[in-house]
């Protein structure tokens, strides 16, 4: 009921935030007519020319660009080389969205099959096509990145039930799930310095765009994910040992997140974005951003309160959101001094928008959907991501909410459109809402696609 009241008050004053708003308290009737109102608009704005192309031309561009053999460049622009096992976990979800399980199959093999041709133990972060081969373009180990793959292998593995696939590469792909849960990534024991928690050396951050070294909530949220769904995967083969090693893994990891993941914001008790390592108990991190919304894309929260995701969300759309054109939108990250990022992430636009459709915030979900149609604009693909730009701010810029004022006059500009793995996370978004509202989930495919 409160979500239906906040989505209720946001909609008497357009995108009306940061401000008091006053109206009339409706009854229960007038909220179910408000929510389908709200509905139908965001039904039309999905039917609409724009973001039937906009969708369409994205999705199936995912599937052009995929060779033969499962190989999928992330970037259409340049601005990425080769292929990013990350984006495969997320590319996988998506297709088990549409019912593409054999493509999903496919370049999951890719990876794994690149792995073997270059003796790597775990997932690398860059692969790249050498004629009929693969090549490691970057071994930088991300585990968060292991982790999506994992976790891609294990969906499609309780979505089909067993298969000469599953059985080819269980022995690999479990080795991995039992490296990335061994006390060398999951940390603890007795001490205090042992948190329960997957320590992530090479978290790549929007945050001052570099790797960071950090107990943080993406990483958290998709082992979580993983090691539930691969043990489920090991009790339907009959191996209950394995099965149950990982979910005793799955426990520690689940307390850790609840005791040092979390921290109260507004009197409500919120997730921690990062934890970092200081050789003690670490060092909580208490700005926020879209790692806060990993969770939702992970599909996994750890044994703890259930409020705790929905407080998230509502901070976060308290005191983050920011009004430019007449547009809300969420900033990549924000800081503890209050200050925040000139630029928003096409993940967690995807994120924050699957979080309103679970939770019928249709009002949040428009707000979405315009920011992107105008901040994507004229982009014949979705974007990695966008910023307002002038004379004086660029996608670096750091602001304050009096900066604002003055970027009325700036422009929405985006960058690597088409990008992989963000693409991937909005389309699965974009097929989970159109589903929820009786449209298909696979677009129809476009006359022409971009190159």
């Amino acid at each position: 009921m409160r979500k239906l009241v906040h989505a209720v008050l946001l909609s008497c004053v357009p995108f009306a935030l940061g401000t008091a708003v006053l109206c009339a308290q409706p009854g229960h009737a007038d909220l179910s007519a408000q929510q389908h109102a709200d509905e139908l608009r965001v039904r039309a704005l999905l039917q609409s020319p724009y973001f039937e192309g906009l969708y369409s031309r994205t999705y199936w561009s995912l599937i052009q660009r995929t060779d033969p053999g499962g190989f999928v460049p992330e970037s259409l622009t340049g601005a990425y080389g080769g292929m990013f096992p990350r984006t495969i976990g997320a590319l996988s979800l998506l297709y088990l969205e549409t019912g593409r399980l054999d493509e999903a199959q496919k370049s999951i093999a890719c990876v794994l099959r690149a792995m073997e041709q270059n003796n790597q133990e775990m997932v690398p972060h860059v692969v790249g096509k050498s004629g009929s081969g693969y090549t490691i373009r970057d071994d930088e180990f991300q585990i968060d990145g292991q982790a999506h793959l994992i976790l891609g292998w294990a969906r499609l593995a309780q979505r089909r039930g067993r298969t000469p696939f599953e059985d080819q590469t269980w022995n690999q792909v479990s080795a991995l799930m039992t490296r990335t849960s061994g006390r060398a990534f999951l940390d603890y024991g007795g001490f205090p310095s042992q948190l329960g928690l997957v320590r992530n050396s090479a978290l790549e951050h929007s945050r001052e765009g570099r790797y960071w070294d950090t107990y943080d909530l993406l990483t958290q949220s998709f082992v979580g994910a993983a090691l539930k769904d691969m043990a489920a995967v090991a009790r339907r083969r009959g191996d209950t040992q394995q099965a149950t090693v990982w979910e005793a893994k799955l426990a520690i990891l689940s307390k850790g997140v609840a005791k040092n993941l979390t921290t109260v914001r507004d009197g409500k008790l919120t997730y921690l974005e990062m934890r970092l390592p200081n050789s003690a108990a670490g060092v909580p991190y208490l700005g926020l951003g879209w790692v806060a919304l990993a969770p939702i894309a992970a599909g996994w929260e750890p044994d703890a309160d259930p409020q705790v995701m929905e407080n998230t969300v509502a901070v976060m759309q308290h005191s983050l959101l920011k009004v430019t054109h007449g547009l809300p939108w969420m900033p990549t990250d924000s800081y503890a001094d209050g200050s925040f990022s000139n630029q928003i992430i096409g993940k967690g636009q995807a994120w924050e928008m699957d979080y309103a459709r679970a939770h019928g915030d249709y009002t949040r979900i428009e707000q979405i959907l315009r920011l992107i149609e105008v901040a994507n604009g004229s982009s014949a693909l979705y974007m990695e991501g966008a910023w307002l730009q002038d004379a004086h701010r660029d996608v670096t810029s750091i602001l304050h909410d009096s900066d604002l004022p003055e970027l009325e006059h700036a422009a929405w500009t985006t960058k690597d459109s088409g990008n992989g793995e963000q693409t991937a996370w909005w389309c699965w978004a974009m097929a989970r809402l159109r589903r929820q509202m009786g449209m298909p989930a696979e677009p129809a495919r476009p006359s022409t696609l971009p190159n």
